[in-house]
């Protein structure tokens, strides 16, 4: 079901995380948690910001699902959680793989976190306006347009296939996910000028730090 072979060099290499995330990433180390805090066994990982080269990197497929992997989907939930936001890709935690977590409750009172891995989505609807942040890009806030309808398909920890029909802020949150996974940012879908502005407004955040 999630099989295949390719050498790491190749564009459509898919990710297997049986091997070690120096291998596969060809980054220094591991997910970096934030301040070594940890809440319950679980890690509070760091956010990369929209600056960093990594939110542009196209994700690959991830070949096996692990218990590797499931330990960081768990640390991603709780990470989600603690920013707080409704979603998280794998390259905002500077890895380029093709998964993200997401609440599926955003829209009710109880909390539904899933995990997505090689997400497919088809869009249709009526384009609807609606305000976004990005946990990449905090306190910086701007209207996007998006398709009111979605189906996403996809693959859980336990390697089923799943399917979610989605409307309102979950399809929003669903295609800002997917954005990120083709290495893409909220602020990409805006005029050249308000985009600018947007950037020098979080640059300048930087800086003040």
């Amino acid at each position: 079901m999630l099989s295949g072979h390719c050498d790491l060099d190749e564009n459509n290499c898919l990710l297997d995380f049986s091997s070690t995330f120096e291998t596969i990433f060809n980054r220094s180390s591991k997910p970096q948690i934030r301040g070594g805090f940890s809440i319950d066994n679980m890690a509070l990982l760091t956010i990369y910001h929209a600056l960093d080269p990594i939110l542009r990197k196209k994700a690959k497929p991830v070949k096996n699902i692990d218990g590797e992997l499931a330990d960081l989907t768990q640390d991603m939930i709780e990470t989600m959680y603690d920013a707080p936001g409704v979603g998280l890709a794998a390259n905002q935690i500077g890895l380029p793989a093709s998964f993200f977590v997401i609440d599926l409750g955003i829209e009710k009172e109880k909390r539904d976190p899933r995990v997505i891995i090689n997400p497919t989505m088809v869009l249709s609807g009526e384009m609807e306006d609606g305000e976004e942040g990005c946990l990449s890009i905090p306190d910086v806030f701007a209207h996007v347009k998006r398709y009111s309808l979605v189906e996403l398909k996809g693959y859980d920890l336990n390697q089923n296939e799943i399917r979610i029909e989605a409307d309102g802020f979950l399809s929003r949150a669903i295609q800002h996910e997917m954005e990120h996974l083709n290495g893409s940012l909220f602020w990409d879908n805006l005029g050249v000028a308000k985009r600018d502005i947007l950037k020098r407004k979080f640059k300048k955040k930087l800086r003040d730090k």
